[in-house]
């Protein structure tokens, strides 16, 4: 835990830059998040599109809600999947 709190410390604190080999991507963030805008977009444009119909309106908006919501979280966890690659290194 104190090991976890020093690096953190280490990282986020301003005007310190990031060892080289923290600059990678973080494969499991990227792959998971496209799995998600992937998983959703395919449920949106599938060939039988009447297996994910709503009965009436208000499951629609909340499907859509959920579509938006999960390819949002996909982006954003691609995002801090690669956001360590435009990071100053020492």
């Amino acid at each position: 835990m104190v090991r976890f709190v020093r690096d953190w410390s280490y990282h986020t604190a301003k005007g310190e830059l990031m060892p080289p080999q923290l600059q990678k991507p973080i494969w499991w963030k990227v792959i998971v998040g496209l799995l998600l805008i992937f998983i959703e977009v395919n449920n949106r444009i599938h060939l039988a599109a009447n297996l994910l119909k709503a009965d009436n309106q208000g499951e629609q908006v909340g499907m859509n809600i959920a579509m938006v919501a999960l390819i949002a979280l996909g982006c954003w966890i691609v995002y801090s999947g690669v956001k360590p690659m435009w990071r100053k290194t020492r």
